[in-house]
């Protein structure tokens, strides 16, 4: 499936749209005590990978966000992907890290202090920083087939995401998370004598349009409060 610019900045403009809805904070705010914390998370989604896709590929993300002000979540997350290819033409390795940081906006209106559950829009920034090479490159040439090499360039990279998800409550304090991307690039290093097979965190590195699906698990650490749960007891 691609993605289009009109898709990529539709997503965009939504979230614009829905962060100027007006909810009713009143009776939030009323609410004797406020639940603080942060969510550390991980994706699975990378972990099973290379079990669900035998590919080369391998790698971790993790994440953390917090509410900061009614509705709004800034997100961090950060990951590391490698890939290794080996045929009869080419050996190929891949390397980097990279890290998106955003802010996701809670379309569900909170019934108490403790609502925790969140259905958000949001955007990322992101950007990369990794090495590839190619130890063994067969070309087809005038000749005939060539044997060479490619050797190890440093690459970066920028992008822009469109997100839309859910973190859902399943054990107090426990959550599970799914998002879905839409992903933009920005900018990159000149890909001078080849295109990298995968960006770090982004996809395919000949696609300026990339979708992504993140599943993850999630943890609550509780900054303030005294509950039962480690937060403020509702009153």
């Amino acid at each position: 499936m691609r993605y289009t610019p009109r898709y990529f900045f539709s997503l965009l403009a939504l979230c614009a749209a829905f962060s100027g809805l007006a909810q009713d904070k009143s009776v939030y705010e009323a609410m004797p005590r406020r639940q603080v914390f942060v969510r550390l998370g991980c994706d699975l989604s990378r972990l099973a990978l290379p079990y669900v896709r035998n590919n080369g590929s391998h790698g971790f993300e993790v994440s953390a966000d917090g509410e900061v002000a009614y509705n709004f979540f800034p997100t961090v997350e950060f990951g590391q992907q490698s890939l290794k290819r080996s045929s009869d033409t080419l050996r190929y390795t891949m390397s980097g890290d990279y890290i998106r940081v955003g802010i996701d906006y809670n379309l569900i209106k909170y019934k108490h202090r403790l609502d925790r559950d969140i259905f958000f829009l949001g955007v990322r920034l992101a950007t990369t920083s990794f090495k590839h090479e190619a130890p063994l490159a067969v070309v087809s040439g005038v000749w005939g087939m060539v044997e060479g090499s490619i050797p190890q360039s440093s690459l970066k990279a920028m992008w822009g995401e469109a997100v839309v998800g859910v973190k859902g409550e399943v054990f107090p304090n426990f959550y599970m998370g799914l998002t879905v991307r839409a992903k933009m690039m920005f900018a990159h290093t000149s890909y001078h004598n080849m295109t990298p097979y995968i960006v770090p965190g982004f996809g395919k590195g000949f696609n300026r349009f990339n979708a992504g699906l993140s599943y993850s698990i999630l943890y609550a650490i509780p900054i303030r409060g005294a509950g039962r749960d480690g937060f403020p007891p509702a009153e």
